[in-house]
């Protein structure tokens, strides 16, 4: 039997469901990592927060922690969100991203930016919502997050 054909799964199916097991990891680490928090400044929930890919990957968004934001789900619901891409929406998104990152763990999550793995992985050894095996996951993360 070939890799990637177990169970008569096709190489293609089982690509898929490595992307999504992968963004499983990525999005519950995201949310960990802000302390299930919503990051909307109005919200009056918080509760039952998700984590919501601000530009959508069918319109081009990437499962990068840069392009993900923690909203409850009253938030994520109530906002449109997923009605249109159009620029406002996603800088008002992008703006409550870099507030609540900086206030919850102290710097933005951007893969781009210069020492994002030192601070990622400080801020991972910090954090009490992880144990031992999901702050192995969590410090992992970032090699997946970053290969193609």
């Amino acid at each position: 039997m070939k890799l990637g054909q177990e169970n008569g799964e096709s190489r293609d199916m089982t690509k898929r469901s490595w992307t999504s097991q992968k963004r499983k990891l990525l999005l519950e680490t995201y949310k960990k990592l802000l302390n299930y928090t919503c990051a909307h400044p109005k919200c009056e929930s918080g509760f039952d927060v998700e984590a919501h890919h601000i530009r959508p990957l069918e319109f081009g968004g990437e499962d990068k922690f840069w392009n993900i934001v923690c909203l409850c789900r009253k938030c994520h619901r109530s906002n449109g969100l997923h009605n249109n891409v159009d620029d406002e929406k996603l800088m008002d998104l992008y703006t409550f991203k870099g507030v609540h990152e900086r206030t919850v763990i102290g710097f933005q999550l951007d893969e781009e930016e210069e020492n994002f793995r030192e601070k990622y992985l400080r801020a991972i050894n910090v954090n009490r919502n992880f144990d031992t095996e999901e702050r192995f996951i969590a410090s992992n993360i970032f090699n997946l997050v970053t290969r193609k």
